[in-house]
């Protein structure tokens, strides 16, 4: 069932009967369920395409559930809050403890905060858009040894240079093309 920027799926399940559901919102999943009541699908889907907030999905269809990231996507800020959890790494994330010097830094800087942080194979990476997709079109940033960092184009092949966190952001920041 798809209605504008929200799109709601259900596949049934092989072996048993289970409809496994997925709530979307402009290309990010931000919900999930599984149950076996056909009814309990079709209301969900209705509620999502009716423009129920995640919320008010999750505590009419218990099943459906959500993630703090999602609702900060509902909400428009899931930039903000990835910099954020990225910044406290609460759970000690080794990738992301051999990036904290530069997210300590980056994390003050606006033109950056406005980029949509992610990781991948320990590397930094910044997206214009906050969903898969991303725009493909910016730095990454890759931990060396003793909080230094190397900075490349998108296409990862070109080097920028290697330095310290704050001399890392500010060649990030110039070779952002506004």
């Amino acid at each position: 069932m798809q209605d504008g920027e929200r799109t709601a799926t259900a596949l049934m399940g092989g072996g048993e009967r289970v409809f496994l559901m997925r709530f979307w919102a402009r290309g990010v999943c931000l919900g999930r369920g599984d149950t076996d009541d056909l009814h309990a699908v079709a209301g969900a889907m209705r509620a999502w395409q009716s423009g129920s907030r995640l919320r008010e999905l999750g505590h009419e269809w218990p099943f459906v559930a959500f993630s703090p990231l999602a609702e900060a996507h509902e909400r428009g800020e899931a930039a903000e809050y990835t910099w954020s959890q990225y910044h406290r790494n609460t759970r000690r994330a080794p990738h992301l403890l051999r990036l904290h010097s530069f997210i300590a830094v980056a994390i003050r800087e606006p033109r950056l905060r406005r980029l949509m942080p992610f990781t991948s194979h320990g590397t930094l990476g910044f997206s214009r858009t906050v969903g898969y997709p991303y725009s493909g079109d910016c730095p990454w940033v890759e931990p060396l040894d003793g909080d230094r960092y190397r900075v490349t184009a998108a296409d990862r092949r070109h080097e920028w240079g290697t330095a310290d966190a704050a001399r890392c952001v500010a060649l990030v920041l110039a070779g952002l093309a506004d």
